[in-house]
């Protein structure tokens, strides 16, 4: 077998040992790569009681596959560790360009134990791999330590560099790694985990290529999804608008929250921070791709004038625009960019933030605080200015920052009172930006999401918008968005294939692109195996279940597949007016398709048969 090997660099913070191993291949065949090997590593290496924030944690950077290849989608990778945000199974996924240096170098995934005493960088640079003293990096955040460390180490090649700010440093529970300024392993406090490790930056430059075990047959398939690409729907309107872009079309169908999900119509705001906006003249200055892709969905913007003017970078993508613009009914497109920026440099999740802070902001207008509590930050809708001041205090954890470093949930529990009303947060972690009232297969998929309310780690969303079908495996489209009628067999099958495409890793996009054969046979050009489709499910059915089992033995029930109060609430306008999904009868239906037991646990025959043997003896 050639192409991915599962080559392991193992870092001890704590003694500095670095050593080298490699995965055996029926595991990689079991687990593919990515997040799914992850969790793997993590069963038979990490105690699930672990403290998220203690030495004793152990962080995975991991590819896979399809990591650093040149089919578009191809560059992304994941983090993952036990998550100081929702203290489950955490995982986070990033494209960019680091993934495929850190394969060019040699190496399929690193694995960090331990905590370094002081703080230091690692550096790999083919071979030769070490730990640096970063005494003179540490309280600097995320743009000014990539640009220091890139001229650090300059050479005929540009480093690549993963670093956290101070929102990491600080151990803020939702803080962010950021990879090479505008990409970021966001959701689940992976940068928190990395603070804690005293470890503030990786720098990495490799003068191999990326292997792959039939060049010829993924060469032909990638030539084959190029073309499907080419006059895609959703590969076009990414490259004319970006993911912003869906925000003008998911107001008319009630997908964008508002107000802290009370709002139904955003149609108003969404005209001046949604995707025409931000790619209009007035702020868009180019655009941007991930490695080996064409599409160029990510924006580069400036501010010209007003308060934010000189303000140029990365702008922001849907997720921020609404958990920064809508979420907090700050409708001002010069402001979102600037507060996303701010997020970015601290390295701060921009979802969890908006979640947080519209959290508070509902809190407020309740009375529940005030501003004695918030250091006299007038936490009003809209205000932009006081989003601006809190934020800064959240990275620093400094007065009611403090506060909301640790999340909505946990946040709202330490103010009391009735202030877990607020908190739109699904195992710890806040709702990203789609709205479940409008789309129900993705209120279930929320629910039961094994890293806590995400829509990234399925593919629910894409198929309740039409847009994913693959009759092959049972998802043959035509399904009413607005219903909660057998979604849960949707929802089964959609997680199996998200978590096959977090551990090839793929990027979500080209998922609605590409076709079930596709998948398999880019896999199998790329790894060496000869999966067949029914092969690729199973593992994603493994994975899932693994990850779940993980999540259980952290102490995740039945009682935490729910859904907040704020999304169960039908709006009285917009396009999802009178719609709530059933969760209630949706888990009675999902419980006995995916194998789980009245504790939400995976039944044991279940794992026995998927393999999984080692996991039900500690759960049974």
């Amino acid at each position: 077998m050639a192409g991915f090997e599962g080559r392991m660099l193992e870092v001890n913070l704590t003694t500095g040992e670095i050593k080298r191993s490699t995965v055996d291949k029926d595991v990689l065949r079991q687990y593919i790569g990515g997040s799914g090997l992850a969790a793997k590593l993590f069963l038979d290496r990490v105690s699930p009681n672990v403290d998220p924030l203690s030495k004793e944690n152990t962080l995975f950077f991991l590819t896979g596959p399809l990591s650093g290849t040149n089919i578009p989608g191809g560059s992304r990778f994941s983090a993952c560790a036990k998550s100081p945000l929702t203290n489950m199974w955490g995982e986070s996924n990033c494209g960019g360009n680091f993934a495929p240096e850190l394969r060019a170098a040699g190496y399929d995934g690193i694995i960090l134990t331990g905590a370094a005493k002081k703080p230091v960088y690692l550096v790999i640079e083919d071979d030769k791999v070490e730990l640096r003293d970063a005494a003179d990096l540490w309280g600097k955040d995320n743009f000014e330590v990539t640009d220091l460390l890139r001229k650090r180490h300059e050479g005929k090649k540009k480093v690549k560099v993963l670093a956290i700010g101070r929102a990491g440093e600080n151990l803020v529970r939702y803080a962010a790694i950021c990879n090479e300024e505008r990409d970021f392993f966001a959701r689940g406090g992976m940068g928190a985990v990395m603070g804690s490790k005293k470890l503030k930056a990786i720098v990495v430059r490799g003068s191999g290529k990326i292997p792959l075990a039939s060049p010829t047959a993924f060469t032909q398939k990638r030539k084959e999804i190029l073309e499907k690409a080419k006059d895609h729907i959703v590969t076009q309107s990414l490259k004319a608008m970006g993911t912003n872009g869906s925000m003008d079309f998911g107001v008319h169908i009630g997908d964008v929250p508002g107000k802290n999900w009370t709002a139904g119509d955003m149609t108003a705001v969404a005209a001046n921070i949604g995707g025409a906006m931000l790619n209009s003249e007035k702020y868009l200055t180019g655009t941007e791709s991930c490695h080996g892709c064409f599409v160029g969905c990510k924006r580069v913007v400036s501010i010209k004038e007003g308060p934010y003017k000189g303000m140029a970078g990365p702008g922001p993508e849907y997720e921020g625009a609404a958990s920064l613009g809508g979420l907090l009914m700050i409708d001002d497109m010069a402001a979102v960019i600037k507060l996303n920026e701010v997020c970015n440099d601290y390295g701060i999740d921009v979802i969890s933030c908006g979640g947080t802070l519209a959290m508070a902001m509902d809190c407020y207008e309740h009375g529940i605080i005030g501003s004695k509590d918030t250091g006299g930050i007038e936490l009003v809708w809209g205000n932009a200015d006081a989003a601006l001041k809190m934020i800064d205090k959240i990275a620093r954890r400094d007065g009611f920052g403090d506060v909301l470093a640790e999340g909505s949930k946990r946040a709202a529990q330490r103010i009391g009172k009735n202030a877990s009303d607020y908190a739109v947060e699904i195992k710890g972690m806040e709702v990203p930006m789609h709205d479940p009232r409008g789309e129900h297969g993705l209120g279930l998929s929320y629910a039961t999401g094994v890293r806590g309310a995400c829509h990234t780690n399925d593919v629910t969303f894409s198929i309740e918008q039409g847009i994913f079908i693959w009759p092959e495996i049972g998802i043959t489209g035509g399904y009413d968005q607005k219903s909660s009628d057998g979604k849960a067999q949707v929802v089964v099958i959609s997680q199996n294939v998200g978590m096959v495409c977090n551990s090839a890793v793929i990027c979500y996009m080209l998922m609605s692109v590409i076709n079930g054969e596709d998948m398999v046979g880019l896999i199998n050009a790329a790894s060496g195996f000869d999966y067949d489709l029914q092969e690729v499910m199973q593992c994603g059915e493994r994975i899932w279940h693994l990850k779940r089992g993980l999540s259980n033995l952290m102490g995740i029930t039945a009682a935490d597949d729910r859904l907040p109060r704020q999304i169960l609430t039908p709006t009285t306008e917009g396009g999802a007016a009178g719609s709530a999904p059933d969760i209630k009868r949706m888990l009675t239906e999902y419980y006995p398709l995916r194998g789980l037991d009245a504790k939400g646990r995976p039944l044991k025959e279940k794992l026995n048969g998927l393999g999984l043997s080692a996991l039900a003896a500690k759960l049974y």
